[in-house]
This record gives C-alpha cells, structure tokens and sequence, in this order.
C-alpha cells in the first residue's frame, strides 16, 4: 500500500496520481507486456485488439482525444516486441523502441519531458561514446600478448575493472596469478543458477572464471562455451548475453570490437553500444548490452583481455 500511495498526492481530501496516465493499446495475445515497474507503467489506460487488421492509429487517437484525463500528445500501440509512440494529432509521426527502451522512454513522454525530435537528439550527441558498427576485414581473435588464438584453443576473459590502469606493452606472458596487478583478477563466468530454464548467461566474477574459445564460421567469429555459442536477443526481455546450443542467427550475433588501447570490447552485431559489467555487489558483476541514454551516458563499456589457459 505504501508503494501505491507514492505514486498519488492528495488535493482537497482526494488522492490524485501525480501525471496523467498513458494510454496503451495492447494486442490482446501480449497481455503480458506491462510490467509494474515503475510509477508511468502503473498510471495507464489500456485497451486490447485482438490483431494487426485491428490497428486504426486514427480511430486510437479519437478515443485518447476522448479521455482529456489522459496524456494527450501521444500513445503507445504494443505489437508483439515492438512499441510504437503515436502522436495523437499526427497519427502518421511515430517513433518505434523495444521493451528494453521502454522504461526510460515512455516517462519522458508521459511527462512531456522529451518529444520525438529530443529523443533522436540525445542519441546524435552521443557519437562519440558509441561503437562503429562495420566490421574489421580478416579479423582475428587474439590474446592480450596480441597472438591469434586458434579455433578450439580454451582461454579465460577478464575484466578490466578500472579503466584508467592498462596492460603494459608486454602483455601478461610469463606472469603468475601472483603477479598479475589487482585489477586483472574480475572474470566472465556463466550464471547457470538463476536462468528460471532459459539459457545460460555471463556474469562478472572477482574470483575466477569459466573457460571459454572461438569458432570461425563464414569469415565470422563466434565466442563459445561449452559447446554452447554466446548470442544475444535484441527483442528479449532483459539485456544478458546468453549461450545456446544453436550457432546464432546474424541478428543474435555478438560483434567483438578491438579498442584503441588494445582492449575488446562486445556488442550486439551491427550495434553500437557496448556492453557493461555493474558491480551490483563484491560478488557478482552484471554483464548486459543496455541500449538506452542513460547507460551510455553514464556506464563505461566493459574492456576485456583474453588469457588462453
């Protein structure tokens, strides 16, 4: 009750909610697209369709204009893995997000804090802090003394952990565990106790990691574990990096960047936003492919080192 009543304030004896709910219009079969998680997604308007021939953008935007306690400027037409913003008085503006964009994006829009144009805008300025997405001719995957590692060839993947230390020129050939500074002792490991029965997926780890190797496919390098193949779902729900029995499709594939400081980097293939590891406690590092403002602005992209074993 006490969550409830954070999202209202009282005016004259009454309880009010603080903006004007949204309202959505869901495809009945993806019932299950709101989440309660956060304050916009529980002040909403939702209506149902039962399938694409139901969608009437025009006929939407007369009901919304019917409700004035409603935000006005814009709704949210649901499809599956797609979410459409629709402004209201031009039907035919809209902007398209996933659900992983969408917690960040549709309070903006609900409070009128942002516009379709400010929204482009944010990502424009952003260049600088984004990957480029064309990838390198002949690449070759290669430890952090700069060898090619072979198909097949197991090695470890670690965490630098603080971006300002980098590896000296000559690598880490030689050198114990005992030797090796501080901040090379974070690892990628597999989470394969909280995946609810989906497939695995990375995690951070201070205390040592799994083993991992590559497999060129095509002219393609695919980063394996287990047999299994690293992928990742641009239209799921969360943002981990996954391994599945199957050798990814191109739209799963993760796309493995080299940067000016010799480190790797991991996106989604064709991507351009880099995937990060917050330290959510000591003990473990959540490792995901965040593509929002936010992320970008304020997460540094997890820079990696391989150590064949």
């Amino acid at each position: 009750m006490e969550k409830f009543n954070s999202f209202f304030k009282e005016v004259n004896g009454l309880r009010m909610a603080e903006q004007k709910p949204i309202h959505y219009f869901v495809c009945s079969e993806d019932s299950h697209a709101l989440y309660l998680d956060s304050g916009t997604e529980e002040n909403t308007i939702v209506e149902y369709f039962d399938s694409e021939e139901d969608v009437d953008l025009a006929k939407f935007a007369e009901i919304v204009n019917s409700k004035p306690n409603c935000v006005q400027k814009y709704f949210i037409v649901n499809k599956g893995t797609e979410y459409y913003a629709v402004e209201t008085d031009n039907v035919e503006n809209t902007y398209i997000f996933s659900l992983r964009h969408r917690s960040c994006i549709v309070p903006k829009l609900a409070a009128g804090t942002a516009t379709f144009d400010t929204l482009i805008e944010e990502y424009k300025r952003l260049e600088d802090k984004l990957a480029k997405p064309e990838r390198q001719p002949g690449f070759k995957l290669r430890d952090s003394n700069g060898k090619v590692i072979p198909d097949g060839k197991e090695f470890a993947i670690h965490i630098l952990n603080d971006p300002e230390d980098e590896l000296d020129e000559e690598g880490t050939e030689g050198l114990s565990e005992e030797e090796l500074p501080c901040y090379n002792n974070d690892w990628i490991a597999i989470n394969s106790y909280m995946n609810d029965g989906k497939d695995y997926f990375l995690f951070g780890k201070p205390d040592g990691g799994d083993s991992f190797e590559c497999e060129a496919i095509d002219d393609i390098v695919y980063l394996k574990h287990g047999g299994g193949y690293l992928y990742f779902d641009i239209d799921g729900e969360t943002d981990y990096i996954f391994i599945g029995k199957a050798v990814p499709a191109k739209e799963q594939r993760i796309q493995i960047h080299y940067t000016d400081d010799g480190y790797i980097c991991l996106t989604a293939w064709g991507g351009r936003v880099y995937a990060t590891c917050e330290w959510v406690k000591a003990s473990y590092g959540a490792v995901q492919i965040v593509d929002t403002v936010e992320n970008i602005q304020l997460v540094s992209p997890m820079k990696l080192w391989l150590a064949v074993m």
